[in-house]
């Protein structure tokens, strides 16, 4: 039988997560009302679905052109940035490097900078090269903000892998590579699973760069929804129906890599 204290703490926690989950419901539920009901003075929690909200998102707005944009930067950018920092960090959690701590804090002190500092040092450089408006110049902006927390976060969780197994590994022969694909990289799912959502969720949302550096054709979800606002009204039907469906792929990539969210992995591993 459980006790008042974990009964009201269980109440507590509902509490908790039923405030973060509100605003998702509200938006969820102001995706699918009829505009005349969305205006109304007071809540209207009884209406007849609609769906037109999302049409005109993809009809009106090109979210399905913005969605595409997204998706191909956000997940090369990802990709791209986990295999670079993955190699950095084992560098500088494993191999003996003079002032590998200083060398991490230093790569960590890059993502400080704030990014209205270097958006139009990106605008200038990629208007001389021809990337403005373009899918490569905007993987190349995300990858290179965001490698520096991504080494940072990698090299926290290789640090924390035992080095025992992998000596023993070279004891049995395998060669760095072998021991890389066949030990660490199994081992360090936990942190690798970790690094890519945070990396994915900065990347999805990110709106500055975006701003500075897209125009037309690699224009990302939220300068897209940015677009919705009218000079006269706020179109909020068309923003939640376009919010939702934005949440959706985070949603997903959180769902897969959850089950690799556990960093009792190494641990088990040593016994």
């Amino acid at each position: 039988m459980r006790s008042p204290i974990r009964k009201a703490m269980d109440i507590f926690v509902v509490f908790i997560v039923a405030i973060y989950l509100a605003p998702i419901y509200w938006i969820s539920l102001t995706s699918v009302k009829p505009m005349n009901e969305i205006n109304s003075k007071e809540p209207v929690w009884f209406f007849e679905p609609t769906m037109e909200h999302y049409v005109e998102a993809f009809e009106r707005f090109e979210f399905g052109k913005a969605l595409l944009n997204s998706s191909i930067i956000v997940f090369s950018a990802t990709i791209i940035t986990m295999i670079l920092a993955l190699i950095a960090a084992y560098a500088l959690a494993r191999m003996k490097l003079r002032g590998a701590d200083v060398l991490s804090l230093f790569i960590l002190s890059l993502r400080f900078m704030p990014g209205v500092v270097i958006a139009m040092p990106y605008y200038l450089m990629f208007l001389k090269v021809g990337l403005i408006d373009s899918h490569i110049g905007m993987i190349i902006v995300y990858v290179g903000y965001g490698l520096p927390f991504a080494v940072w976060i990698m090299r926290g969780f290789l640090i924390d892998l035992p080095k025992d197994i992998e000596e023993a590994a070279r004891l049995d022969g395998l060669g760095w590579m072998s021991i890389i694909r066949r030990i660490v990289l199994p081992l360090s799912g936990p942190g690798i699973a970790v690094t890519a959502i945070f990396t994915f969720v900065f990347n999805w949302n990110e709106y500055l760069f975006a701003l500075y550096l897209t125009q037309a054709n690699a224009v990302t979800l939220p300068i897209q929804i940015a677009k919705m606002v009218d000079a006269y009204t706020v179109l909020w039907g068309t923003i939640s129906a376009s919010v939702v469906m934005q949440l959706v792929p985070m949603i997903v990539v959180v769902f897969l890599l959850q089950r690799h969210m556990i960093r009792g992995l190494a641990l088990g591993a040593v016994k």
